[in-house]
């Protein structure tokens, strides 16, 4: 049994995604947490195992605000069993983590530290031991594994719900069991500021930068796997990465208010944007001829600010489905960029669209995940919630010199 020290040694989503595909036919997954960082970087394994005919169930824990509305929804189409684990007894809380592939002739086991999230399965210190077995014969040593899927899968034990139906999220959600994802970064980053801003001193530690996915791609990939069928062996080094890491895990946020365009699915992106607080220094958004300056959404979209030609098209993961092609282009007209929030779902529901002409994005905030340069999480805030945000944030700007003109930051 090999204990792997993430980010050190390697991490867990990476050696996750290379196992899903080798061969298993099934997948069992228990989580204190999950978050869209986790799920939506593991979305493509994870639905190519399951379209290959994999059975993929998860345990997943609501405890500490530590799972969100939008991970639970995009679980849901996902998993072939999706459960929610909780106790009503405030001193017990659900804190496993376990990933568990097997077949007829073997099982792979992670456990560990890991939860379902961006953090647990690739940027934070985290500990886990895996361990390859095979199978029958090394079935008794799985059993304390199967007989908590069975005690949790058991409908009359009171703890455990299976999820049925989106609606039994949004009982969840309504019932203030779960919460919106962007919601609970900001008042993680509130609690955050709030702790640091009672010391008393400098800081005393560094900061340690990690590298997290940013070119897995949404579509299905034709790639083999070299590793089929082979035992699995990792090398581990104690030796840090030389390699630059990846500025990750980003997230900008944009004011919406009354929309563009008939359909009011339409947000201006901006080439540049005047700072009013915080600084882009050390990040892709620095821009050199002017420090009081920092380049504008259009560039965490991935597209040169000065190319008014390019045109790209991304999917947005938003409620739990993935809608493409949003599209981002300039437009002459107006002399500025714009996304185009739409495209459909591809299960003959309604299109992104649709959102905007109930006017679901006026007078909203709009925050961005990053997942990969054509992948990308949204979430929604009311614009009541805009001065928090902004006191939050990293960095924030103005489209224009004007106060009043349209703001947006980075977290």
């Amino acid at each position: 049994m090999s204990i792997i020290n993430q980010p050190f040694q390697g991490q867990l989503g990476n050696i996750l995604i290379e196992e899903i595909d080798s061969g298993y036919s099934s997948l069992t997954i228990f989580s204190a947490f999950a978050k869209n960082s986790g799920v939506l970087r593991l979305k493509e394994s994870l639905q190519k195992f399951k379209v290959s005919g994999g059975k993929i169930r998860a345990f997943i824990g609501i405890d500490l605000d530590g799972t969100s509305y939008e991970a639970l929804l995009n679980l849901f189409t996902i998993c072939t069993e999706l459960y929610v684990i909780h106790s009503e007894n405030f001193s017990t809380t659900y804190h496993s983590k376990i990933y568990l592939l097997e077949n007829r002739d073997k099982a792979w086991c992670a456990v560990g530290s890991n939860n379902l999230t961006g953090g647990g399965l690739w940027t934070n210190f985290e500990s886990f031991s895996v361990r390859t077995y095979s199978t029958p014969a090394a079935m008794g040593e799985l059993n304390s594994i199967h007989s908590v899927i069975r005690k949790y899968a058991d409908p009359d034990y009171p703890c455990s719900v299976k999820i049925t139906s989106v609606e039994d999220i949004d009982t969840l959600f309504h019932a203030n069991y779960i919460a919106k994802e962007v919601t609970q970064k900001i008042d993680a980053m509130s609690r955050r500021i709030s702790q640091k801003n009672r010391r008393k001193t400098n800081p005393l530690f560094g900061r340690e930068t990690v590298q997290i996915p940013a070119l897995i791609t949404v579509e299905t990939s034709n790639r083999k796997s070299n590793r089929k069928n082979q035992e699995s062996v990792y090398h581990v080094s104690l030796a840090h990465p030389q390699e630059a890491p990846a500025f990750t895990n980003e997230q900008f946020w944009f004011e919406m208010r009354k929309s563009t365009g008939g359909s009011r699915n339409i947000l201006d992106l901006s080439k540049f944007g005047k700072i009013v607080a915080g600084s882009v220094r050390g990040t892709p958004y620095e821009y050199p001829e002017d420090p009081s300056r920092m380049y504008g959404g259009i560039k965490f979209f991935g597209i040169d600010p000065n190319d008014t030609a390019a045109k790209k098209n991304i999917t947005v993961n938003y409620s739990g489905k993935d809608y493409y092609p949003s599209t981002i282009k300039f437009a002459p007209d107006n002399g500025s960029w714009r996304i185009q929030l739409k495209g459909s779902p591809g299960d003959n529901t309604e299109e992104l669209s649709k959102y905007g002409n109930r006017g679901d994005f006026v007078h909203k905030i709009l925050v961005f995940e990053k997942i990969t340069a054509d992948y990308y999480g949204l979430s929604l805030l009311d614009e009541s919630e805009l001065p928090r945000l902004k006191s939050l944030s990293r960095v924030w700007a103005r489209n224009g010199n004007g106060s009043s003109s349209k703001s947006y930051g980075m977290l």
